[in-house]
């Protein structure tokens, strides 16, 4: 008996099936339901048993790797999807037909075949055990890459497909290439979104060589645009980056793409629309061409204004005396130092203050009694200095004063002014603890002295030039003299009967004694 003439599919069905498919997957909030809407519209167009989607997963010369991941059957006998033989299965390319089937999905070519036609081998082997007579199969490209296989299989006729029903069939799996890439950029864009939410972050990207630019709208919000902003001029960008980091920006662009590193990260304040200042770690991902030429530029924007507040805090915080709440000894070197820089200012001073006797204090009192006479006393020198005087608790019982703009007879009256306001007004101790632990009602005053040496603390402007080669040495060689002469003078002061003030320019010049 003969076998029946090939028929042809309906393409205007067919036609149809696309437009209201089409329809579907572009208002189906989940696109895999509006795949499934095509494929049913689909099936029912043409009449075949079965309309199928596969995904590839993998590839190898000698196999590939899919998983069955879309169905429509027109009756439950053809149904194959809830099988398990089709959950992720590997079919192996031992068959000359089926590598050619294998190489056409690759190139994106469509491929359809009647089995009673095939040659003998794996493939008609495999399609006839499935009682299918007639196949067409349309590679899904997304992205120019081979991501699945559209298929149509018919039980019950040989369909020939070649013409403007394999052209529809074409169609409906470009529909469904550009469904699955929209659902990509819409879970990338989600993706960027979350990490943004999360990391407190902007992503951005730049091509150097038409100076395009795109922000994300995490971005576009924090530099104060509408998060639906159109685009932002690479120049108007840079802008908003304070013109001291845009400067050390640039530097650190220059040398990290001369030495051919792709990637950085730095940390810069952006100002916004609004005029407020936030700081921001610039994560930085060039994409360099084999001769180092800048191809492009990517990264995020990572808002870091609590971790640099917290810096600040940290840096304070080191710098700071515990007890009394003046500065510590970095403390005075940071002040040294920025006073050193500053060479419009007049002359600065550093004044030792070392309280005298205070061992005896503490013996008779007790420490914790010797720690509250520190801060009294480190609030009433605080109280005689200017705004821009800086405080410093050197250790144990002595402090220092750094005051800047002063001649030597504004020195000298300053730490007379300084040793008058501890000598002439006692303190009060808080009511003491008895061994036995009740507490005095009396509370206890207690008299002190202080001796103070005093310096002038010369700049590197001050010194030859040939010392002044090693900027950064010599600031701390001036506030090595500095000290050293101060304490020279307190020296003095102390040798002198203490409650004194001596500055070490009077010790130098004054007369030898016989």
């Amino acid at each position: 008996m003969p076998a029946p003439e090939p028929l042809s599919p309906d393409v205007a069905k067919l036609l149809d099936a696309l437009a209201s498919g089409s329809t579907a997957l572009l208002q189906r909030r989940f696109w895999s339901n509006g795949v499934n809407q095509l494929l049913a519209r689909l099936g029912e167009a043409s009449g075949v048993s079965r309309v199928w989607v596969f995904q590839l997963l993998e590839r190898s010369p000698d196999g590939i790797l899919q998983d069955y991941v879309f169905e429509w059957a027109a009756a439950p006998r053809y149904r194959q999807l809830t099988q398990r033989r089709f959950r992720f299965f590997t079919t192996i390319i031992d068959d000359s037909e089926y590598a050619d089937m294998v190489a056409r999905r690759q190139q994106g070519s469509a491929h359809s075949c009647i089995v009673s036609q095939l040659p003998a081998g794996s493939v008609r082997s495999n399609l006839e055990s499935q009682q299918i007579r007639s196949m067409v199969t349309v590679p899904i490209m997304v992205n120019g890459q081979w991501w699945g296989t559209l298929g149509f299989d018919d039980y019950e006729r040989e369909i020939d497909w070649p013409g403007p029903g394999l052209q529809a069939l074409v169609v409906a799996a470009e529909l469904i290439a550009s469904t699955i890439y929209r659902h990509q950029l819409s879970s990338r864009k989600r993706q960027v979104a979350l990490l943004e939410r999360v990391a407190g972050c902007g992503a951005w990207e730049v091509d150097p060589n038409s100076q395009a630019t795109w922000c994300s709208s995490v971005l576009m919000n924090a530099l104060g645009y509408p998060a639906d902003y159109a685009t932002l001029p690479l120049r108007r960008l840079l802008a908003h980056v304070l013109p001291d980091d845009r400067r050390h920006l640039w530097e650190r662009l220059r040398q990290g793409f001369s030495s051919g590193q792709s990637n950085c990260r730095h940390d810069v304040r952006l100002k916004t629309l609004m005029g407020d200042v936030r700081w921001y770690e610039l994560v930085i991902e060039a994409h360099l061409a084999e001769d180092g030429r800048l191809l492009g530029l990517a990264g995020l924007m990572i808002d870091i204004s609590q971790r640099k507040q917290g810096e600040v805090l940290a840096n304070v915080a080191a710098e700071m005396d515990e007890l009394t709440g003046v500065f510590n000894r970095r403390g005075m070197r940071r002040r040294l130092t920025e006073l050193s820089e500053r060479c419009s200012l007049g002359r600065h001073f550093l004044l030792l203050l070392d309280i005298d006797y205070f061992k005896q204090i503490n013996d008779l009192y007790g420490h914790p009694a010797g720690d509250a006479l520190l801060v009294d006393l480190a609030k009433r020198l605080q109280a005689q200095l200017r705004p821009d005087d800086c405080l410093i608790r050197m250790g144990g019982e002595e402090f220092a004063v750094i005051a800047a703009e002063l001649n030597d007879g504004q020195a000298l009256a300053l730490g007379e002014r300084l040793r008058r306001s501890i000598a002439e007004d006692s303190f009060m101790l808080a009511p003491l603890e008895e061994p036995s632990g009740n507490i005095q009602d009396n509370r206890v005053r207690v008299s002190m002295t202080v001796s103070v040496g005093i310096a002038s603390v010369s700049t590197p402007e001050c010194l030859d030039m040939k010392q002044a080669l090693h900027h950064q040495e010599d600031i701390r060689h001036c506030q090595a003299m500095a000290v050293a002469q101060a304490d020279q003078a307190l020296y003095a002061a102390k040798e002198a009967g203490r409650n004194q003030v001596f500055a070490y320019w009077e010790r130098i010049n004054a007369p030898e004694s016989d």
